[in-house]
């Protein structure tokens, strides 16, 4: 069976980088157009020109001035690697190294062009290649795997190891360089080269599976956040109103706690979107969902269960408790007005208020009643609270 050479193993090791370009860029045509997703893709066809160029350099000497060739081959794999650690910053919302990315490869081009220690001695350039990717593989792995966002967290701690383990072989190949004796720095090419480009070749292939897989599990959680939240306001939507009524109402018939709700709704609402217009209306929204946030107690849940119609729901409140989170919302949406598109709007709201009663209610009947209190604060003039049904505070 013929052995691996240098010469093809960074053939290989090209292809294995344009794959990753493929994939990634497969991926941004196909609707995934976040910046770090085109950075990878570019990423990978900088890694790949640079072992294309490498063979280059080892095939054909004399076809171009090797020491152009080197400069421009490792000046394109240091790119690849930058753009691995860009993306991998966009992708976490971090600020990017793009200056440092940028001065490390002018660094690597220039000093490949005019250091005469870069283009005559193999093992040194390999030597001082190795410890500028070991600190650009660092400075990705690491937020990585410290990112605190438990669905990712498995699938970015996977891309981690895959560079963690890239590190480790570089930093193996550094002290084989810096503590190799004279036969092995007498036969470079060969001690060296070989496993530059094969680490490099199982090092592409891990990480663009990595990198797909971490991209397609966030669309997965992106798309079940969606499916579970208001797309606008990122309040719970009506269909999670359902799965948490049910929990929290059966824990109420068992006697396990009260069960309150309340239901509020935005007043004279269209003339916001009348006057100006429906952008303006969806910023109103946002903060107003904002403000629901902000005045409800730990452990209640708040949706959006219509245009300017929301809902909080209450476990363990009773009717009295129930009325001092609703009088508490109404102040936190009046008290203080609304910026749309730099005029100052005042937004009341009418809200309604029901306590679970375990006589009468289910959760059905739970939602009509407390329908009937928020239309009795509609008719009642609007901007005040109702309780259902006659309930009064305990």
């Amino acid at each position: 069976m013929p052995s691996l050479d240098a010469y093809t193993l960074a053939v290989v090791s090209g292809l294995a980088a344009m794959l990753m370009a493929v994939t990634m860029g497969g991926i941004y045509l196909a609707g995934n157009r976040e910046p770090a997703v085109l950075r990878w893709a570019s990423a990978g066809l900088m890694l790949s020109l640079g072992h294309l160029l490498g063979n280059l350099a080892l095939s054909a000497p004399g076809l171009i001035d090797p020491r152009v060739t080197i400069a421009l081959a490792n000046a394109s794999v240091m790119t690849g690697y930058g753009l691995v650690l860009l993306g991998i910053q966009y992708h976490l919302k971090l600020r990017p190294w793009t200056l440092t990315v940028t001065g490390s490869v002018l660094f690597v081009l220039v000093a490949g062009l005019f250091w005469p220690a870069m283009y005559q001695d193999t093992v040194f350039r390999v030597g001082l290649l190795t410890l500028f990717y070991l600190v650009l593989s660092i400075a990705a792995a690491r937020p990585l795997w410290q990112a605190d966002d438990e669905p990712l967290r498995p699938y970015r701690r996977a891309v981690a190891m895959v560079i963690l383990v890239n590190v480790a072989l570089l930093a193996a190949r550094t002290v084989y360089i810096a503590w190799g004796d004279e036969a092995t720095r007498g036969t470079a090419l060969l001690a060296v080269m070989v496993p530059v480009f094969l680490s490099s070749l199982l090092f592409y292939m891990a990480l663009n599976v990595s990198l797909a897989l971490m991209l397609f599990r966030r669309k997965e959680v992106h798309l079940r956040f969606l499916a579970r939240h208001d797309a606008l306001t990122g309040l719970l939507n009506r269909y999670s109103l359902d799965e948490f009524a049910a929990r929290e109402l059966a824990r109420a018939q068992r006697g396990e706690h009260e069960l309150s709700l309340v239901v509020l709704d935005l007043d004279n609402f269209k003339q916001v979107n009348d006057q100006y217009g429906h952008a303006a209306g969806d910023e109103v929204l946002v903060e107003a969902a904002v403000r629901v946030r902000g005045a409800i107690r730990e452990g209640d849940i708040a949706f959006r269960v219509g245009g300017e119609e929301f809902l909080v729901l209450l476990p363990g409140a009773s009717s009295a408790r129930a009325r001092q989170v609703a009088e508490r919302l109404r102040r936190s949406l009046v008290e203080r007005p609304f910026d749309c598109r730099g005029a100052q709007v005042t937004v009341s709201t009418s809200v309604g208020v029901v306590s679970y009663d375990p006589v009468r209610d289910d959760w059905d009947r739970m939602l009509r009643r407390a329908d009937q209190a928020l239309y009795r604060a509609k008719d009642g003039g609007r901007n005040r609270v109702e309780i259902a049904g006659g309930q009064q505070p305990a």
